[in-house]
C-alpha cells in the first residue's frame, strides 16, 4: 500500500499549455516544439486563429467577438502561448483570459513606427496571398483580425501586464533586431516581462530551435 502511494506521489503530472497560432500556421507548425516540451511533461492544446484551418468557420467581426470566443477556448489561470499575430491578439484580451503565465513567441512587439503600413494594405496583401495559394482560410475573418490589431497600435510593454510574461524574440533580420532590442532595453524596468533573444533565428524560430525554446519555456514555468 505504502509503495503504491509513493509511486503515485512521484509520478509526473502532464501539464497543458494553451497556444494561439500565428497567421497561416497550423498544428504541424509546433510539432517539434511540442515534442521537446513533452520532455518536461507539458503538452500543447493548439488553437487556430478564427478564420483558418480547423477554425475556418469561426466568425469574428471585432474585438468584442474575439474576446467572447477566446474566453471559451482558454480556461482562466492557464499557461498560455501566443505566436506572432496570436500574441498581438492575446495581449489585447489579457483581462479576458487572465492567464497564470504568458509566453510570447516573436509577437506583440512590432508597431507601426516600424512597419509604416496601413491596415488596408495588410488586408489587401493577406487576401491576395490566401487566394493565390488556395489556403484554407476565410479572408474576411482574417481581415477582421488585422483590423483588431491595427485599431490599437500597442505592444506588450504598452499594456503594463501584471502577469508573469516570457517574451522570446528572433534576432534577424538586423534592422528588426535593432528595433526590438531598443524596445526591450527601453522597457527593462517592467519586472513582469522577461525578454530573451534566441540567437541566429528568424520569425519561425520555434521550428528552427525547438530544443532551446522548450528549455526557455520550461525554466520560466518553474520559476
Amino acid at each position: 500500500m505504502d509503495n503504491r502511494i509513493n509511486m503515485n506521489h512521484t509520478k509526473e503530472i502532464t501539464k497543458k499549455i494553451y497556444m494561439l497560432s500565428g497567421l497561416g500556421c497550423d498544428k504541424s507548425n509546433v510539432n517539434e516544439l511540442e515534442k521537446e516540451l513533452n520532455k518536461f511533461n507539458y503538452t500543447i492544446e493548439y488553437i487556430n486563429l478564427p478564420g483558418q484551418y480547423s477554425n475556418i468557420d469561426v466568425n469574428v467581426e471585432n474585438k468584442e467577438d474575439f474576446g467572447k470566443w477566446i474566453e471559451t477556448q482558454i480556461p482562466k489561470n492557464s499557461v498560455v502561448i501566443g505566436y506572432s499575430l496570436g500574441a498581438d491578439l492575446l495581449i489585447r484580451n489579457i483581462e479576458v483570459i487572465k492567464p497564470d503565465k504568458l509566453v510570447i513567441l516573436d509577437g506583440a512587439i512590432i508597431t507601426n513606427d516600424f512597419t509604416k503600413t496601413t491596415v488596408e494594405k495588410e488586408v489587401e496583401f493577406s487576401g491576395s496571398y490566401i487566394k493565390e495559394n488556395s489556403l484554407e482560410m476565410n479572408a474576411d475573418t482574417i481581415s477582421n483580425l488585422l483590423y483588431i490589431k491595427f485599431k490599437e497600435d500597442v505592444d506588450v510593454f504598452d499594456m503594463h501586464i501584471k502577469v508573469k510574461t516570457l517574451l522570446l524574440l528572433a534576432d534577424t533580420p538586423d534592422d528588426l533586431y535593432e528595433y526590438k532590442k531598443n524596445k526591450v532595453e527601453k522597457n527593462n524596468n517592467q519586472e513582469n516581462i522577461q525578454s530573451l533573444f534566441i540567437q541566429n533565428t528568424s520569425h519561425d524560430f520555434h521550428t528552427e530551435k525547438p530544443v532551446e525554446i522548450a528549455e526557455c519555456i520550461s525554466e520560466f514555468l518553474m520559476e
